[in-house]
């Protein structure tokens, strides 16, 4: 649900921009579908080059959807307005990540982002998607009271908002306790322990887990901020910290696969309206792992029912080369 395809990252100047994901990077991280997203950067970072990356994964076996906007309000879009991305862009789900509570945000008002979310629902309606605005939180002491005021102030119902970043504070977790509760979901960035802790934390108290989903933020920055806004350190997040996660929440937390595999399929599917995912089933899209059944290794990946990766080879980029690296031939029109 949330990963930098074209890169992401810029906040420590320009050599601090973040790699483009490859295909084999997704695959080897036993992810077949995603939805791209941009962040701090959307001035060296375009809605254009995001499209363009969402359709050559497509073309390339993957699944891809993503986001239109960025931190910045008002919403960078590729036509126009959000409306028209979403309309006219068959890739665009909706608006993200719009940054709240954060010092790197645009402090967007408590009416735009009800206005922004009452522009994403309509655009939702008028071409047939979740039409969600996914929000990124920060650790500013607000919170999600402004996403809360948003929805007290308007029409728009709870769900139109996805909060991520949710483990980020003990606060942040206990409100999103509250927001499920009040009918509303929540995403998890799963890189660190917080989310496990936050996940534990959720079920203990009987909050319904099928409001819950993860993500990596693979290939955006990991940025660590001391209390005056001061960088201390600068990372790059990954893409298998999803993988990483389910494998610990069964070994380390002994949870049963099926309770864990929810996060990142089931509940992602329900959440973001793509009936054809999530599960296995008839007439769905044949997105597969094949895991070692004790070790939970992961060996082979199918995407849309073709086999995308083994333990000797992965499927690669038209330009992407290696020992384990399969590039895909090029489309060559007769």
């Amino acid at each position: 649900m949330h990963v930098h395809m074209t890169g992401g990252g810029g906040e420590a100047g320009p050599a601090s921009r973040c790699p483009e994901a490859q295909l084999s990077d997704f695959l080897d991280a036993g992810i077949t579908t995603a939805v791209g997203v941009l962040g701090t950067d959307t001035i060296t970072r375009s809605q254009e080059n995001l499209v363009a990356k969402c359709r050559g994964l497509n073309d390339s076996g993957m699944t891809c959807y993503h986001w239109c906007g960025g931190y910045a309000v008002p919403c960078p879009t590729a036509t126009g307005s959000i409306q028209r991305d979403m309309c006219l862009i068959d890739t665009c789900l909706g608006v993200g990540e719009v940054a709240v509570s954060d010092h790197r945000s645009s402090v967007p008002s408590v009416n735009h982002l009800a206005n922004i979310a009452s522009q994403t629902r309509v655009g939702g309606m008028l071409s047939g998607k979740c039409g969600l605005v996914y929000c990124h939180m920060g650790a500013a002491k607000q919170g999600l009271q402004p996403l809360m005021d948003a929805v007290a102030m308007s029409d728009v119902p709870i769900t139109q908002f996805l909060p991520t970043h949710m483990e980020r504070t003990p606060d942040l977790i206990n409100q999103g306790a509250k927001w499920i509760a009040a009918g509303g979901r929540v995403n998890l960035t799963c890189r660190t322990d917080e989310a496990r802790q936050a996940v534990k934390q959720y079920r203990q108290a009987g909050i319904p887990l099928a409001h819950c989903t993860v993500a990596s933020d693979g290939f955006g920055s990991w940025p660590v901020y001391d209390k005056q806004g001061r960088l201390l350190s600068y990372e790059v997040a990954d893409l298998g910290a999803i993988f990483r996660f389910l494998v610990a929440m069964v070994k380390e937390e002994v949870w049963e696969l099926s309770e864990v595999l929810q996060f990142m399929t089931a509940n992602p599917a329900r959440v973001l309206q793509l009936p054809h995912k999530g599960q296995i089933a008839a007439g769905k899209d044949a997105d597969l792992l094949l895991l070692d059944q004790d070790s939970l290794e992961l060996k082979s990946v199918y995407a849309k029912g073709l086999l995308v990766r083994t333990p000797e080879w992965t499927r690669g980029g038209l330009f992407e080369r290696g020992k384990r690296i399969r590039p895909i031939a090029p489309a060559i029109p007769p």
